[in-house]
């Protein structure tokens, strides 16, 4: 596993779920975001402060991890040491105005996406889990398939903790 090994923020430990591990793990994480949206609209589209996401701006976000990294898989298994463009993250919160949202959308969408890259991981030989590729957190390097994976069950793990101390103070 090279690159970022450890999260001291929220304590996210990169490889220390077997391969096969990971696209149940990111389906049961897909389902907690999921279940986080089950409250009150007001309540989910609150933002603690001004420069904080909401509950429903982290899950939207979410969602959209699970998407792009899933296309960042399947890129690598095709090219051979490619490099991706940022997405965007703190743009998207307004151009798809997520605190817009229909939760209860959002929701049937993270879990959707978490199943997409899920699956995409399932049918990958050991070959195809070490393919390189160059990514660019938290500054352009060498890594892997195998990291993308980890890194992308990382982002749920972690917003979700961020959605449950937003959820925690109101």
């Amino acid at each position: 596993m090279t690159g970022v090994t450890h999260c001291a923020e929220c304590g996210f430990a990169y490889g220390a779920l077997a391969r096969g591990e990971l696209a149940p793990e990111l389906e049961r994480r897909g389902a907690e975001v999921a279940a986080r949206l089950e409250q009150d609209g007001a309540a989910l589209r609150a933002r603690p402060v001004p420069n904080q996401w909401s509950v429903l701006e982290y899950a939207c976000h979410v969602r959209d991890v699970l998407l792009m990294q899933r296309d960042r898989v399947y890129v690598a298994l095709v090219e051979d040491e490619p490099s991706f463009k940022p997405m965007y993250r703190n743009e998207r919160v307004g151009f798809d105005r997520y605190n817009e949202q229909d939760p209860s959308n959002v929701a049937a969408e993270v879990v959707m996406a978490a199943r997409l890259f899920a699956n995409a991981l399932r049918g990958l030989s050991a070959a195809q889990w070490v393919r390189p590729l160059v990514y660019g957190f938290p500054d352009p390097s060498a890594r892997d398939v195998e990291w993308v994976a980890h890194h992308t069950l990382h982002e749920a793990v972690h917003h979700g903790a961020d959605m449950d101390r937003i959820q925690v103070a109101q």
